[in-house]
């Protein structure tokens, strides 16, 4: 999902007019403080977002590609267990930086926790994409311009096969094409849906014996099963899928954001 296409950067302003991560982070944290103890320690909204953008995952692909690089994708109906994994690892350094009072930590481990959780939950990143690349890799070692390496060059065994191999990727029709199309559709909905219509309804069964492995498997069926992916790829975006964003998509995706910071507060229940 997107998250540095504000208009400018690190501006206090992300995720009021652009930013779909810092737009869906503002509207958990509200909801957060709903539900939580009212002297709790969590960081604020402005500690959290200083941690996506540039400085969150989405910057770090852009800085040393291919290494180390967090994959948020999933698929859900072969799911190889990674993606829950890094989020219960979040979830876990989030734990203990509140309980060590480490706020700057703690900040950072939520952004990092909110950004895996959308995009786990983003119907783009429910596609083999990783496999689709592969493919496309003829040879596997990046594209390098003066010495960096360039993520998103199909990089073939010939110039022709590069040629073709780029087409299948970045096309009208190609794998990364309708990627970015989907999300940047979700974005502008986003953008043009105050944060009260993304707010999702948080009952007292939602915070009893909360699980967040169970829950997040249970949001993913959810929207796994809208099927909204599949649909854009052969009708491109509508008003239906528009209106399943922000009615279904973006609403379940801060529930589950807030019920994963809320899973890691010392004191849960709000007095």
């Amino acid at each position: 999902m997107y998250s540095t296409v504000g208009l400018l950067k690190n501006s206090k302003h992300s995720g009021k007019l652009v930013g779909t991560h810092q737009k869906l982070d503002r509207v958990a944290r509200r909801e957060l403080a709903k539900i939580a103890s009212k002297d709790v320690n969590f960081p604020t909204i402005k500690e959290i977002l200083y941690f996506e953008g540039t400085r969150g995952p989405d910057g770090l692909k852009r800085k040393s590609p291919g290494v180390d690089e967090p994959m948020h994708f999933i698929i859900p109906d072969h799911d190889d267990g990674k993606l829950i994994q890094l989020i219960l690892d979040h979830q876990y350094n989030l734990k203990k930086a509140l309980k060590m009072k480490n706020n700057t930590r703690a900040a950072f481990e939520a952004a990092w926790l909110a950004h895996a959780i959308t995009d786990g939950l983003t119907p783009a990143h429910h596609f083999p994409y990783q496999e689709a690349v592969s493919e496309l890799m003829s040879d596997k070692e990046y594209v390098t311009i003066f010495g960096q390496p360039i993520k998103g060059i199909m990089r073939g065994d010939n110039l022709r096969e590069t040629a073709r191999n780029n087409w299948l990727y970045w096309g009208v029709e190609g794998y990364m094409t309708k990627h970015i199309a989907f999300e940047y559709g979700v974005a502008l909905v986003a953008a043009a849906e105050p944060a009260a219509k993304l707010a999702p309804k948080i009952t007292k069964k939602d915070l009893e014996n909360l699980d967040l492995k169970t829950e997040f498997y249970k949001s993913l069926e959810k929207v796994h099963n809208l099927d909204m992916y599949t649909r854009f790829r052969h009708t491109g975006w509508n008003n239906e899928l528009a209106t399943e964003s922000y009615q279904t998509l973006l609403p379940e995706i801060v529930r589950m954001i807030t019920l994963a910071w809320y899973s890691a507060l010392p004191e849960r229940t709000k007095k």
